[in-house]
């Protein structure tokens, strides 16, 4: 089983296929994270591991230290008015090839980096059509991960508490009470919260999942 560094930057390495597969009006396509453009989601992601704490803190404190408000607005600034091919190009070189750790990502442990951006990935790929087989052991890792993590703005093991989730296509289940069925990778995005994927899924517990997204 490979460490949580390295699946989190597999995940970020996959991403950058997923942007080479990208039409270039693709990075405009609205995400599965309300609000966000497949743009916007990049930005996020590099916006955590680039800006250094001091420059982050100064950011959010235009906000009232509202992060969630700060988070949104800067995302979506870094790479406003940027080509596709900019973009690209960042991440190559930036994100795939030094993995940067100057920014809060560096305060959150690498298992929750790492289904951060498995999920981000998802994001941008359902709404555009590039679909992918996630790697069985990545998959089972985030399996594991959303029954167990949860943070403020991130509650995948509050989501799927005390509900028992049954992937349909690996052999992996875990939890108790009411069952959840389907594909792992529908599994995981519903525990992270993205309403999406709930049609994917089957079983006596979807209601109440379902009833705690809304």
């Amino acid at each position: 089983m490979a460490d949580d560094a390295t699946v989190m930057w597999d995940e970020v390495a996959d991403i950058s296929r997923l942007l080479h597969e990208l039409e270039d009006t693709e990075f405009d396509t609205p995400s599965l994270c309300d609000g966000w453009a497949v743009r916007d989601v990049l930005g996020h992601m590099v916006l955590g591991h680039t800006t250094p704490m001091v420059t982050m803190t100064g950011r959010i404190a235009k906000y009232g230290f509202n992060v969630t408000k700060a988070s949104f607005n800067e995302s979506k600034t870094l790479f406003a008015g940027k080509s596709a091919d900019e973009i690209r190009h960042f991440w190559d070189d930036v994100m795939v090839a030094d993995h940067p750790r100057r920014g809060i990502s560096r305060l959150i442990p690498n298992r929750v980096n790492f289904l951060d951006h498995l999920v981000h990935n998802q994001d941008m790929r359902r709404p555009t059509g590039h679909s992918r087989q996630v790697p069985e052991h990545r998959l089972r890792r985030a399996l594991e991960l959303v029954r167990t993590e949860g943070t403020p703005m991130f509650s995948p093991k509050k989501n799927v508490a005390g509900l028992k989730l049954v992937a349909t296509d690996i052999d992996w289940s875990g939890g108790d009470g009411p069952s959840i069925e389907g594909a792992g990778e529908a599994l995981v995005l519903t525990a992270a919260g993205r309403k999406a994927a709930l049609p994917d899924l089957s079983g006596e517990g979807v209601k109440t999942l379902s009833g705690r997204l809304a």
